[in-house]
């Protein structure tokens, strides 16, 4: 087995954890196509000298740390042999391009994944409402913990049009354990400058969870970057991560989309035009 069919083996080794809260509870999406924006692997991207990040993928978006990164040897179970995580406990990754994931690229393509596997340190951030990045969007759109002294909320925030970020979809997590999480955004329709769609969190391999989610424009008009580890801002490295970091990416496209059953019982609901999706050319 080549290295990439390794590492994309290791997302089936989990055990899944069940989800605490979804909008509305219903069959488990299938998979789709996405077109890359980064991925970045280690020590490949980075291999502890230097301070450009190589992206791994065809989407040709490298990036740059912020503070100070270090490798670990820690990786998930069934990692390839060679592979490191990175460690975000002090530092971060910026993307050096700014409004990657802007409305109109969004809805263009169908929406947004965001794939990641971690594992937090347990440190309770007392800072920022003890908010955690993961994989942040300008500082809207954010995959993120949100820690208590023993357990954290993995959670994904979406930001209105005002700047007021929410969680959509939130799971439990424990220290000093490995997860794999994809959190794949089906965008269905635009209503004004926002993108309206689906947010579902798939943990472990697991049956995704759902939830209607709106991206706001907020995030496109801040032109930031897109953080790794921390908060994606140029403000140095300020709402970080705490823990390793393996194998981050994030692409154009929902990689997880309603079932056509799905989608036919939701109309039958009342739901049907939330979760009708737009026409692919």
């Amino acid at each position: 087995m080549d290295t990439v069919a390794m590492k994309k083996s290791i997302r089936n080794t989990f055990t899944p954890i069940s989800a605490v809260a979804a909008v509305f509870g219903l069959a488990a999406g299938v998979q789709a196509q996405t077109t890359p924006v980064f991925e970045y692997d280690f020590p490949a991207s980075w291999n502890g000298t230097g301070t450009a990040i190589t992206d791994q993928s065809t989407g040709g978006h490298n990036g740059v740390f912020d503070g100070t990164l270090s490798l670990d040897a820690a990786v998930p179970p069934g990692a390839p042999g060679g592979t490191q995580s990175v460690n975000t406990s002090v530092g971060g990754i910026l993307t050096s391009a700014n409004a990657l994931l802007a409305n109109s690229t969004v809805f263009s393509a169908g929406g947004f994944t965001y794939s990641v596997s971690f594992m937090w340190n347990g440190t309770d951030s007392t800072s920022f409402a003890h908010t955690q990045k993961l994989i942040d969007y300008a500082g809207t759109e954010s995959l993120q913990l949100v820690t208590t002294s023993g357990s954290a909320s993995l959670q994904m925030a979406f930001t209105d049009d005002l700047g007021a970020s929410a969680p959509v979809i939130s799971t439990t997590v424990l220290p000093n354990t490995w997860y794999n999480v994809t959190l794949s955004f089906d965008a269905t329709s635009m209503v004004g400058s926002d993108v309206a769609g689906l947010a579902f969190l798939e943990v472990n391999g697991g049956t995704p969870i759902q939830a209607a989610a709106i991206k706001g424009i907020y995030g496109d008009n801040l032109n930031r970057p897109i953080g790794v580890g921390q908060l994606g801002a140029n403000f140095g490295y300020l709402v970080g991560f705490k823990g390793d970091i393996y194998d981050p990416s994030v692409s154009l496209g929902a990689s997880i989309v309603p079932e056509p059953s799905t989608l036919a019982l939701s109309a039958l609901g009342g739901l049907g035009m939330m979760l009708l999706r737009r026409r692919k050319s």
